[in-house]
């Protein structure tokens, strides 16, 4: 058995990927500050550690026992993220330490913990979770906007570094989902009512993201390194 590692998987996307993990068949190591919609859940197969993105050597040692379990570290999803909208000039430099922290550099160093284990296989996928707003901006999001820029800049450079290790990097990068951070930002109303600007003629799902996140970070994609997959109905073409 393999193991797969999800940060930021006690809610949204990162527990729902941690679920469909798990029905094929991965051990998994849930690493969240909380386990939230994961608490109660019962299955041999999932180790759920109570963790913080910027703790690098709690993630150095749940690595490593990940790996004493099964042997072989087969992919990292980095899902954990924080986004709290504010009007630019109203952004305070606790506001945007906490986003670059977490956003940024906790994805940092959660591949920095995972990557010498893959060094050592020669094999491995790390999947990194961007945005939509990365890309395009959004009003009152300077802050979420600018470090998940940095996600799609950090998972190209893994890429570039590692490519002839055997190790693959890309990023995935959601439009509106119905998770936590937009309902903790809008009305449901406001939330849905974005449909209207989506070709396909609806907001994304959880399950949306995690179909492309499992053929990302499996072997079937195994020629696919560096790139931004973009799951947003059809928002940006471009």
């Amino acid at each position: 058995m393999e193991t797969m590692i999800v940060t930021g998987a006690g809610s949204g996307i990162g527990s729902a990927l941690t679920r469909r993990l798990l029905d094929e068949n991965y051990h998994v190591s849930a690493w969240d500050r909380d386990p939230g919609d994961l608490a109660g859940a019962n299955d041999a197969n999932l180790d759920f550690c109570e963790i913080d993105v910027r703790d690098a050597d709690a993630m150095a040692a749940a690595v490593a026992d990940a790996a004493g379990k099964t042997g072989k570290i087969a992919g990292l999803a980095t899902c954990a993220a924080i986004f709290h909208t504010r009007p630019f000039l109203d952004v305070t430099e606790d506001e945007w330490n906490a986003h670059l922290s977490i956003n940024l550099k906790g994805t940092l160093l959660a591949c920095q913990a995972v990557l010498p284990r893959m060094l050592e296989q020669k094999s491995g996928s790390i999947l990194l979770f961007a945005s939509s707003i990365a890309r395009r901006g959004a009003a009152e999001s300077a802050a979420y906007a600018a470090t998940k820029g940095g996600v799609l800049g950090l998972g190209r450079a893994i890429a570039m570094d590692h490519a002839r290790s055997g190790i693959r990097a890309n990023i995935l990068s959601p439009g509106i989902t119905d998770t936590p951070q937009p309902r903790g930002n809008m009305s449901e109303d406001a939330m849905y009512g974005w449909a209207d600007n989506i070709p396909l003629g609806r907001i994304g799902m959880p399950d949306d993201m995690v179909e492309t996140a499992l053929f990302l970070l499996s072997d079937e994609a195994s020629f696919v390194t560096g790139q931004d997959i973009r799951v947003n109905g059809g928002a940006s073409l471009f």
